[in-house]
């Protein structure tokens, strides 16, 4: 059984689905959910990430049990217990069924690594902290220092 996630991991996941339901879901752009929340990427690869964004051109995928298809992005808040999930099966699972963008946040390190999807894999946009700000494609007008996600 997997370990509980810590309370800066359930912080970081917080800050991050305030942040976005308020620039994305309550300026009609969007919906933005959280774990536990089933999103079906194929018949039989069924995932949770920590919080997701599917953008209005694809709401037709929302439905109120499920997510059915690829969120416009993934965000995954990486604990020491799930990392190397996170970073192999769950890349590559994402890759698979076209997530255009997918972010890992890391509390420990206080940084958020962007990935974009580009010809079936994940190009890092880099690894940002402290004031910088996420050069996001899904939500471009990230106005908030990587540093505000974490506790």
């Amino acid at each position: 059984m997997t370990p509980s996630p810590t309370g800066s991991h359930q912080d970081s996941v917080g800050r991050f689905y305030i942040y976005l339901f308020q620039h994305i879901e309550a300026v009609g752009l969007g919906k933005v959910r959280m774990a536990p929340f089933d999103v079906e990427l194929a018949p039989d690869v069924v995932v949770q990430p920590d919080v997701l964004v599917v953008l209005k051109a694809n709401l037709d995928k929302v439905t109120e049990a499920r997510i059915i298809g690829a969120p416009d992005l993934v965000i995954e808040v990486a604990s020491p217990s799930t990392s190397t999930y996170d970073r192999h099966k769950k890349n590559d699972a994402y890759a698979r069924a076209g997530v255009p963008e997918y972010w890992i946040a890391d509390p420990a390190a206080r940084t958020v690594e962007v990935l974009v999807l580009e010809n079936g894999e994940y190009y890092a946009l880099g690894v940002f902290r402290g004031q910088a700000k996420l050069p996001s494609r899904i939500a471009p007008e990230m106005t908030a220092p990587v540093e505000s996600f974490f506790a």
